[in-house]
């Protein structure tokens, strides 16, 4: 299995991102990255890729890295509606793409080997809660500040990275009491309504009421009511940047059964009223005809890395790309 290196001890340096949408028969044009990652996370699918040389198909809540300096194209058009995330960003260091067993690699950051400012992902695989990532590059995309001093989206690419690697990596993990904890957050987020108690969910689990109840707050710094809550406005918050519906209705969709209620949870979890959350993070790069605008790379880029060549389209001798499979 391929996987490619990230290193952040510096920020990761965000580039242009959007998101795209077609109703079928449609497939990506061929592209070359030149110097830059890109990032996709489906949401609707199947997307059809060819990288390099390697066919995949990308389902909903996959995720898709490509490398700098590989070709891509669509090999197959889409014949039902697509819809994605894509996000462009550079590395302040020179990465590597290398071939590794995923049981391996696990046992590696279990030991601590690896630098903890050095994160390895695979090239494409399935993100267990998508919904999390789903909001972070929604809000990546959704920031236009380019006259700050602190370009925030390069901080929070790192974070999305980070997250992306905590969450691929989670599901690897065997131990007992993490193994309990997130069979149980599965368990919470397919029964999730607003009447499920403790009781209900250590009842499940056939555990103990107060060993649940401690054992969750150890491993997850929340009780399971807390958990419980966070979850739900996690729901309201993808419904939010994700659809038209109303306050009220988004607020019966994640299981509240008081709106008042609801807007009150969501403004003291996010510091912003539900419609105030929508207006911040709703202003994005939409259904660009050619999905990656080819925009020239920000100064602040440039000064930063001396080895970045324009980019640009496949160009001609990329037909014979170098060995490096996905």
């Amino acid at each position: 299995m391929l996987f490619t290196t990230f290193s952040v001890e510096k920020p990761l340096l965000y580039y242009k991102g959007g998101e795209f949408s077609a109703q079928g028969a449609w497939c990506h044009r061929p592209m070359y990255h030149k110097g830059d990652y890109e990032l996709i996370l489906c949401l609707k699918g199947p997307i059809y890729l060819q990288i390099d040389d390697q066919k995949i198909t990308v389902s909903p809540n996959e995720i898709v890295l490509i490398p700098p300096f590989t070709p891509m194209s669509g090999y197959q058009a889409s014949d039902t509606p697509v819809d994605f995330y894509w996000l462009h960003f550079f590395s302040q260091h020179k990465e590597t793409t290398f071939e590794a067993d995923e049981d391996a690699m696990f046992s590696e950051i279990k030991t601590n080997k690896n630098s903890k400012h050095r994160l390895s992902l695979p090239l494409h695989f399935r993100l267990p809660d998508y919904e999390s990532a789903t909001i972070l590059i929604h809000q990546i995309l959704s920031i236009h500040n380019e006259l700050s001093s602190i370009e925030e989206r390069d901080y929070l690419v790192s974070a999305l990275l980070i997250q992306l690697y905590k969450s691929y990596f989670n599901h690897f993990d065997v131990q007992s009491d993490s193994a309990k904890i997130n069979d149980m957050k599965e368990w919470i987020r397919a029964n999730m309504s607003s009447t499920l108690t403790v009781a209900e969910i250590a009842d499940n689990m056939h555990l103990n009421v107060d060993y649940l109840t401690r054992l969750f707050k150890k491993c997850t710094g929340m009780t399971t009511l807390q958990y419980l809550n966070h979850i739900k406005i996690e729901v309201a918050t993808l419904l939010l940047i994700r659809t038209e519906m109303s306050v009220k209705q988004i607020a019966a969709a994640s299981y509240f059964n008081d709106s008042k209620v609801f807007m009150r949870r969501f403004k003291k979890s996010t510091g912003l009223s539900p419609s105030e959350y929508r207006k911040s993070y709703n202003l994005i790069h939409l259904n660009n005809p050619h999905v990656d605008p080819q925009i020239p790379i920000p100064k602040r880029i440039v000064d930063s890395i001396d080895y970045i060549p324009e980019n640009g389209n496949v160009p001609e001798d990329a037909s014979s790309p170098n060995s490096r499979n996905l």
